[in-house]
This record gives C-alpha cells, structure tokens and sequence, in this order.
C-alpha cells in the first residue's frame, strides 16, 4: 500500500482553472519519495474515485474560489471542505460529491484526505508552495 497520493485537478486549457495542473508539472520535476502517487486529475471527478483506494494520505491539489485573497495557497481538512465548499469551493460538482459519498464507501483503510487550496491562478512561488504543502502532508502522519 502506499503512503501517499497526491491527485492534482484543473483544466490546463482554461489558465483560471489551471493552477492544479502547474502545482502537478512542479512536482513532476522533482524526484518523488517512491511512496507517492502523483495523479493528474484533471476534470476526473467521480472518476477519481479508484485513486482513493489503496494509500493512507491523499492530498488534492486545486483552485479555490472566494477563502482567501488572491495567490494565497491553503489547507483544508476533509470535514472543512465539506463544511466550506458548499459555500466557495469552483469545483462543487463531481468532486464534492465524491468526497461526500467518501465516508460511506468502505474503503479500508479511510484515507486522511486534505485539499491544497490555490486562491487565484498563482504566481511561481505559490505553486511551489502549494507543492511542499503536499507533499509534507502526505508525508508526514
């Protein structure tokens, strides 16, 4: 099994949405600790879900909208999220539901999931930021 998974999503052809897919070719030019996944996830969604299986840390990597003043990167816990994203969270379609059906899925074990938030479309230094924020969560238990 492995540590971590670190699943960035965003949509490269739109520069507004594409801050998750910077953070992923930041971390992608790095040599990793071989217990991460790196995952582009692009638009995946519910289609996500089989990256959620078998590791113990995922840490979602995405734009946020409306937490924070712009080229400001944060952390969110799952229950934040869910508590939160129904108020600024972009991405409130299949990706909401999917960490809201999550708890109920059986999966064994129940990854720690946290989401590295990206205020703006970001500057150099917040996408390497965005990037150690990652990987020291999925890192470190």
């Amino acid at each position: 099994m492995k540590k971590g998974r670190i699943i960035c999503v965003g949509n490269r052809l739109l520069s507004a949405d594409a801050v998750g897919m910077l953070v992923f070719d930041e971390l992608r030019s790095r040599s990793l600790n071989k217990d991460i996944d790196l995952v582009e996830g692009g638009l995946g969604g519910l289609d996500l879900l089989p990256w959620f299986e078998g590791c113990s840390r995922i840490a979602l990597v995405d734009r946020v909208v409306g937490f924070c003043p712009p080229d400001t990167v944060l952390r969110l816990e799952l229950a934040d999220m869910l508590t939160f994203c129904r108020q600024g969270y972009s991405h409130s379609g299949g990706l909401l539901y999917l960490l809201n059906s999550l708890p109920n899925l059986g999966l064994d074990p129940m990854p720690v999931v946290c989401l590295i938030g990206i205020e703006g479309a970001g500057s150099p230094q917040t996408v390497r930021k965005a990037a150690e924020l990652a990987l020291d969560f999925v890192l470190n238990t």
